[in-house]
């Protein structure tokens, strides 16, 4: 019915070809309008969810504190020789603070003597100082936030050669800097992944179709899945706040499903019309085998994708909106728009006409027959030989631990990161990842009522008390002056100068900073967690009171703790629906149950390799990454990967089982004697092997090539994900699709077609 229905809406499309092209050719501009002004909208930082305790604290500061601005930049100063007591040093930096002042974007540069605690401004050997930015955009503006760091920097362009301290490095950091510099790394580096993916894979089509005419339709294919993936990511973004690897996703799923979709679709067509088929009759049978297969193949990977929308995080969400779109925009163009331009290019798809190119195909053809026949002869060998391999690689799974990337992970040569580890210089990391808590009174009153203080100021003497606790400041921690900060006097009522950022405009809300000693992730992790449990129990006797706790190791924890949450529904769901689409597309339990057990030792192979290179550090330098491995995974790779890579890795099942399948309908096996259906069941998984093996490993080819291309990215994410993608598609198509599977075939004989719904064939 399916195949049925394919075929017949390509043969309408063919009829109405140029009705359809003009359709397609359309939009193109505003494709291309959105492909390159995405980057604008997606963000490097994104939140946990809107109900989550960091997004909440995160909004409340916004909006309930005037002296707390939502985007806090810094510039660091530093010279190696002058210190900040020297005259010049001090000229520079009122000079760089003068001219950053004058945009209109910034609200305030706070330095030192302006905040009286030099050690939060000043090195203490004196040669790094520290200046705060208050961005003055509105809340959640963070494109315009982006775009103030821009400025900033331009402006200080001129101004760095003429300071007064020759030498003086002024750097420009933040999180609204981060999030602009992140933005340029993923662009540059999507960019120059889709560059070399498609200067080889040019080439590389040629070799594959033997025809340099045929190579120019996948890549158009996939270029439209791309474009039109990160133009509806561009309008969805303009509306929600979605993170920034959409983008590589996005290019890596769509270059390497439109390359693979394609050049399954175009070489049966070529093959059809070798068969002697004219054009129309060649694009309904590819239509009725290719499209099926390849649609087929698309939702499967859909599915796979689909589970990471059941966690309730921006992050997952985003990569799951990212791999969704692309399977169904590169299923719309390969199905509904290469069979018109094949219609168009069909005179020209054995341009040039070589005689060695034929003779080359019909070599690797030979090839993959003979492959064939020594799999089915030794069934075993290679079952042991991947019981090796899985053996190896796959129990390393089980010492995997993870972690939450942070500037570390920013590359040394950016602006931002540059400017952060002068921070940390000067105030240590633990300053830079404050726990923040907020307790809300909700009865009325406000923090000015001395009672209120008095309670608050016991909880934080013993918050102060605890092992991990480095430096709280709150309202209090100037209480004991009586100095002029800010143009206004602190006194024992919290007071309204520096004392005000940490009270809401109505004094209902206090904020208070918690540095740990020790910023590992567990640490942190355990901190949030204790803060969460015991404030609660403390305030126990104020029921007005609402605790909330926030910043970014709780918003790390949240989304750790919100993603194994999932785990229990995520998994069973896509293995579950995996189960139902294989077993209804081929109509066997065998086939579907056989695909998702080898699924599952495929990724947990490449799961253990993962860790062995990421975790431990195995060959890690050569994939371009300096220094000591980080000792552990990104903490969303885990499970990101198991969703993605559980739909890719069931790209080449359905495409060999496919073609096994309809050779054993055209034989006759459903209507066979026993005898004769293992007979028949034999040549068809040999014809399957033979027909596709060549186009699984040139799929297979250029998808690793697509996700090769992304290690030669700057972030260790995405190289792990990169990486992770590259070697589960190498091992599933080589050892598994290859070897496994037809192996498997054969010990399991006829029973592959069991299906207890089949209808008897019809007695003669």
């Amino acid at each position: 019915m399916l195949a049925n229905a394919l075929a017949r809406l390509t043969a309408w499309l063919v009829r109405h070809r140029l009705v359809v092209t003009i359709c397609a050719v359309l939009p193109t501009p505003f494709l291309i309008y959105g492909y390159l002004n995405v980057q604008s909208v997606l963000k490097s930082i994104v939140g946990s969810n809107e109900t989550a305790h960091s997004t909440v604290v995160s909004k409340l500061l916004a909006e309930r504190f005037s002296r707390q601005v939502q985007f806090m930049a810094q510039i660091t100063f530093h010279h190696p020789k002058l210190t900040a007591d020297d005259d010049p040093f001090d000229l520079s930096v009122i000079t760089v603070n003068k001219a950053v002042q004058s945009l209109g974007c910034v609200h305030k540069v706070i330095t030192f003597p302006e905040l009286p605690k030099r050690e939060v401004l000043i090195a203490k050997d004196g040669h790094t100082q520290i200046a705060l930015i208050e961005i003055g955009v509105p809340v959640n503006a963070y494109t315009q936030a982006e775009e103030c760091i821009a400025k900033i920097r331009k402006r200080l362009g001129p101004v760095k050669p003429a300071l007064p301290a020759k030498g003086m490095e002024v750097l420009i950091t933040g999180t609204p800097a981060v999030n602009l510099d992140i933005g340029k790394i993923v662009k540059e580096d999507s960019r120059r992944a889709e560059l070399i993916v498609i200067f080889f894979a040019f080439f590389l089509l040629i070799w594959m179709f033997r025809s340099a005419s045929a190579s120019v339709l996948p890549l158009l294919t996939a270029l439209l899945a791309v474009t039109s993936t990160l133009t509806v990511c561009y309008l969805l973004g303009l509306m929600w706040r979605i993170s920034i690897y959409v983008s590589n996703v996005s290019t890596m799923t769509g270059l390497a499903l439109g390359l693979d979709y394609a050049l399954l679709y175009v070489t049966r067509f070529k093959e059809e019309l070798d068969n002697g088929h004219d054009t129309h009759k060649a694009l309904e049978i590819t239509a009725r085998t290719a499209g099926k297969a390849i649609l087929g193949s698309g939702t499967l990977v859909m599915f796979g994708f689909g589970g990471l929308f059941l966690p309730d995080l921006v992050f997952p969400r985003s990569v799951a909106l990212a791999g969704v779109l692309s399977v169904f925009f590169t299923l719309f163009w390969t199905l509904l728009f290469l069979p018109v331009l094949l219609s168009y290019w069909r005179p020209t798809l054995g341009w040039p006409r070589w005689g060695w190119f034929r003779a080359s195909h019909a070599a690797v053809d030979r090839f993959w027959g003979f492959w064939a026949d020594m799999v089915l002869k030794r069934p075993v060998v290679p079952i042991v030989l991947a019981a090796i391999i899985v053996g190896v690689a796959a129990p390393n799974v089980f010492s995997m631990k993870v972690y939450n990337p942070r500037h570390e992970i920013i590359p040394k040569k950016v602006e931002a990161r540059q400017g952060v580890d002068r921070i940390v210089d000067v105030i240590g990391v633990g300053q830079i990842y404050p726990v923040t808590v907020l307790v809300e009174l909700k009865d009325g009153t406000t923090w000015k009522d001395p009672k209120r203080q008095k309670k608050i100021l016991a909880v934080l003497k013993e918050v102060r008390s605890w092992p991990n606790v480095d430096i709280v400041r709150s309202a209090d921690m100037l209480m004991g002056l009586s100095v002029q900060v800010f143009g206004r006097r602190i006194g024992m009522d919290f007071g309204e100068g520096f004392a005000a950022k940490f009270l809401s405009d109505d004094y209902k809300i206090l904020s208070i900073d918690v540095h740990a000693k020790d910023v590992n992730d567990r640490k942190l992790s355990d901190l949030v967690v204790l803060l969460r449990e015991k404030l609660p129990q403390q305030l126990a006797d104020e029921p007005g009171m609402k605790i909330w706790v926030g910043g970014r190791p709780a918003m790390s924890w949240e989304t750790l703790t919100m993603l194994f949450d999932a785990l229990p529904l995520m998994i069973p769901m896509v293995v579950v629906l995996a189960l139902i689409l294989m077993a209804l597309l081929f109509k066997s339990f065998v086939i579907s149950g056989k695909a998702v057990v080898l699924n599952i030792l495929s990724m947990s192979t490449t799961f253990g390799i993962l860790v062995l290179v990421f975790q431990y550090g195995y060959g890690i330098s050569l994939l371009g990454h300096d220094g000591a491995p980080p000792g552990a995974l990104s903490l969303a790779t885990p499970i990101v990967m198991f969703c993605v890579l559980f739909g890719v890795s069931m790209d080449y099942e359905v495409f060999l089982v496919s073609r096994v399948e309809e050779t054993w309908k055209r034989l006759g096996g459903p209507a066979a004697s026993p005898a004769e259906q293992d007979r028949i069941h034999l040549a068809a998984i040999r014809e399957g092997l033979a027909r596709t093996g060549g186009i699984i490993t040139n799929a297979a080819f250029l998808m690793v090539l697509t996700f090769v291309a992304f290690l030669s990215g700057s972030l260790l994410p995405m190289k792990e994900m990169g990486f992770a993608l590259a070697l589960a598609v190498a091992l599933d198509a080589t050892l598994v699709r290859m070897m496994l599977v037809p192996a498997v075939l054969r010990l399991a004989g006829r029973r592959t077609w069991w299906w207890p719904f089949r209808r008897a064939p019809k007695q003669q």
